[in-house]
């Protein structure tokens, strides 16, 4: 009998956190490793970073991070809102 576990989708909007991105990516990818290893919830589930207009290096961390980690994907916002 196969379950349905659900997808969860970790949203965190980012304004020039180029300091912080590493530590956060590392701490979330524990606790959604922990989650899919619990069976709690899909292994499709994500990180999703919104870049809301940073001016520092936040995006092109958050587009490293994409290309090496397969929970991380991101969204670029043309200005802060």
């Amino acid at each position: 009998m196969s379950i349905n576990l659900p997808k969860l989708t970790i949203v965190v909007p980012c304004y020039n956190e180029e300091a912080t991105l590493e530590e956060t990516t590392k701490e979330l990818t524990r606790v959604m490793k922990n989650l899919i290893a619990d069976k709690k919830i899909n292994n499709d589930s994500t990180i999703l970073y919104v870049d809301d207009g940073s001016s520092d290096r936040t995006w092109e961390i958050i587009e490293e991070k994409i290309a090496s980690n397969l929970f991380i994907q991101g969204i670029k916002l043309s200005r802060n809102f």
